[in-house]
């Protein structure tokens, strides 16, 4: 297990190793107590983030399934 603070800055690769950028915040769901997402940049002053079920493994590198960071706009 890790803390969320050891998750940020760690890099995001596809499961088609494309770099997709570098944990910069998590999303929270405070009602169910759990990680929703992580964010991973801005665009247009919007937070462009990954939903936590895209997640494939995560250790020295996050790694997130291709097809749904696809749909999830990354």
């Amino acid at each position: 297990m890790k803390r969320l603070s050891e998750l940020y800055g760690m890099r995001i690769y596809s499961d088609r190793a494309h770099s997709i950028g570098t944990i910069e915040d998590a999303i929270i769901d405070d009602k169910e107590g759990m990680v929703a997402g992580f964010v991973f940049g801005r665009k247009e002053g919007k937070a462009i983030s990954i939903p936590y079920n895209c997640i494939m493994a995560i250790g020295d590198v996050v790694l997130v399934s291709s097809k749904k960071a696809e749909q999830a706009g990354a």
